[in-house]
């Protein structure tokens, strides 16, 4: 499920950087992706989650998970950057490199979404995650299930609650000319606190789940989430989904990506057969967060390049018109993408996150790269040999 989410938000940058025709409506709903992987991560951190468990062993396996590829991810373009002729002040930019090193780049409102590599201040909100995870974990796996519904839908009430008082605090535009006088806005919509509930939901239908709960059938999950996303291609139109800052797909699917997360999880655990097992699909998933790192990295120069010109600010201030041209643009902006994430897959991220596990704890479970060790989760009737763990 990862390369789904990070290829909807490679879409979505499309959609910005290489617009093709009739697909604006579309391509924007990717952004999406972003919640899809905070819900998962809630979900895989909570499945496999012991209370044997320590808080050294957790966050050593966090950060043999993340840092190592997002440093590189952060390095990379920030050196391009910082030696590009007319680019940002270089002190500036390495300082907004440094608060995505460490992790905090999404508690500063004017820092969100600058710096070489926007898309690390989603890194930012799981290190939040994981900071609250193993205290709202040990609160969480004896909750009630009356509790854990209370939980989720308190949850989206609150995502909810937080979207519709900033359209009318910063009514939707046709365009963001610029983010001056929208700090709280953003701040709201991308920092740790605001995409907690998120998270939270994910804890929720995991430990559900872990209880033996039946969730609808995997179709019927699907079909539901087509009922949000179709609802807001159809308002493509509206001014509220015209820029990504006031788009409120991020709200209207949570709830429906949770559901599908539980069905499909639940169709694994039972053996029933899925697409999502097969050798390419695996792949692709853990290829999914450097894919998810250095897409952006990838596309903007792409981007340039059929745009002379253009500063990376300019597509986001005055948008490009769609055209057909960019589609070649666009598939060889993927296929680079696909081949840097293959790289560093396989000879940076696998080989450290391995290395530095073994390091912390060497047991064969934690040695062995492929994620979390299992949780003591109840048997699940029909088919108890296929209960499965999920990698973190």
């Amino acid at each position: 499920m990862r390369w789904f989410a990070t290829f909807g938000v490679f879409l979505s940058h499309v959609n910005i950087l290489l617009p093709l025709p009739h697909t604006r409506g579309l391509f924007s709903l990717g952004e999406s992706g972003v919640s899809l992987f905070f819900i998962l991560s809630g979900f895989v951190l909570a499945w496999n989650w012991t209370a044997a468990d320590t808080a050294k062993a957790f966050y050593g396996r966090r950060f043999a998970r993340v840092w190592p590829l997002l440093f590189v991810a952060v390095a990379i373009p920030t050196l391009f950057a910082a030696t590009s002729e007319g680019g940002p002040a270089v002190s500036h930019l390495l300082l907004i490199s440094f608060s995505a090193v460490v992790l905090i780049q999404a508690w500063v409102p004017g820092w969100i979404l600058l710096g070489a590599s926007p898309v690390t201040w989603s890194l930012s909100c799981e290190a939040f995650f994981y900071g609250v995870f193993p205290g709202a974990m040990r609160r969480l796996h004896d909750a009630k299930a009356r509790s854990l519904v209370l939980l989720v839908c308190l949850s989206v009430a609150v995502l909810w609650a937080v979207r519709i008082s900033l359209w009318f605090a910063y009514p939707p535009t046709r365009h963001v000319t610029s983010l001056d006088g929208y700090g709280p806005a953003v701040f709201l919509i991308y920092s740790p606190i605001s995409r907690i509930p998120q998270f939270l939901i994910g804890m929720a239908v995991a430990i559900a789940v872990r209880r033996g709960w039946r969730a609808v059938s995997v179709r019927t999950a699907f079909l539901a989430l087509l009922v949000p996303l179709v609802t807001l291609w159809l308002l493509r139109g509206q001014t509220f989904r015209s820029a990504v800052l006031f788009d409120g797909v991020d709200t209207a699917v949570t709830p429906f990506f949770a559901l599908l997360i539980a069905a499909l999880a639940r169709r694994d655990l039972e053996g029933g057969r899925s697409f999502l097992r097969a050798r390419s699909m695996v792949r692709l998933g853990q290829w999914s967060y450097a894919f998810y790192l250095f897409q952006f990295t990838v596309l903007l120069p792409v981007a340039v390049a059929a745009n002379p010109g253009k500063d990376v600010a300019d597509f986001f201030t005055d948008p490009v018109a769609p055209s057909t041209d960019y589609i070649g643009y666009a598939l060889l902006a993927l296929a680079i993408t696909l081949a840097v994430s293959a790289f560093f897959y396989r000879f940076l991220e696998h080989p450290l996150e391995r290395r530095i596990r073994h390091r912390l704890s060497p047991s064969p479970a934690r040695a062995s790269g492929n994620g979390d060790a299992p949780a003591q989760r109840p048997p699940v009737s029909g088919n108890t040999a296929r209960q499965r763990r999920f990698d973190a």
